[in-house]
């Protein structure tokens, strides 16, 4: 079987170092869309905390006493501080993790222009299933999905490629129907033949790819699911 795409949707790549807003950004936690709202309001946090600081809040440090040289206690040099700094510091963490959410979300969208370069919007978000099928079967794992003779099985396999970059950049979040629309689903093309494997590891999810592989078919003319 000649392998065509295998797309476990883990995240691609974490950006930056953990902060006190939240550690690292997944990609794959939210969609393009989202990152980009959470990235905005971290900008917003991050200004909230830059204008609490004062540079003129300066107190004498709470030390303890100082101890003499050999006693015991170790001595502690006069000292100052300004308790408004944190807000500096949170400014900063606020701000790295607004830059983890925007990489973020162009990594999705990188991801799927890079997919479905080509294809315009309007195709991009129809299932692929939406050419001459034959028959689906069931497989280990799903179905296998076979079309009609003199189908393009590469240009199927692009499509579906496409249509699942489309769907990880909106975190599968559209209420949608095709079997491709969900997290962890694989498929492959079946080797000298006109069929193509769905499939997924995910025994939870098995029956619903099944179940929607033959809802969203279109048929052969005299050929019933």
């Amino acid at each position: 079987m000649r392998r065509i795409s295998r797309l476990a949707f883990l995240a691609v790549a974490t950006f930056g170092a953990g902060c006190a807003t939240g550690g690292k950004v997944n990609p794959d936690e939210m969609s393009a869309a989202q990152h980009r709202d959470q990235a905005w309001r971290e900008r917003q946090e991050a200004r909230d905390h830059a204008r609490e600081y004062d540079p003129h809040a300066t107190v004498a440090a709470p030390l303890p006493p100082v101890g003499a040289p050999g006693q015991g206690d170790p001595a502690y040099a006069p000292s100052t501080y300004n308790p408004t700094e944190q807000h500096l510091r949170q400014a900063d963490d606020h701000r790295a993790h607004a830059r983890q959410h925007e990489k973020a979300a162009q990594a999705l969208e990188r991801f799927e222009a890079a997919e479905c370069r080509g294809f315009p919007p309007s195709v991009r978000a129809a299932c692929p299933l939406l050419n001459p099928v034959t028959r689906i079967d069931d497989v280990a794992g799903g179905v296998r999905v076979t079309f009609m003779p003199g189908t393009r099985v590469d240009a199927v396999a692009a499509h579906m490629r496409c249509h699942q970059a489309y769907a990880r950049a909106r975190a599968f979040e559209e209420n949608a129907t095709c079997p491709l629309y969900m997290q962890g689903v694989e498929f492959s093309a079946v080797s000298d033949s006109s069929a193509i494997d769905i499939t997924t590891k995910n025994q939870s999810l098995i029956g619903e790819v099944r179940v929607r592989s033959r809802g969203e078919a279109v048929y052969a003319h005299g050929i019933s699911p």
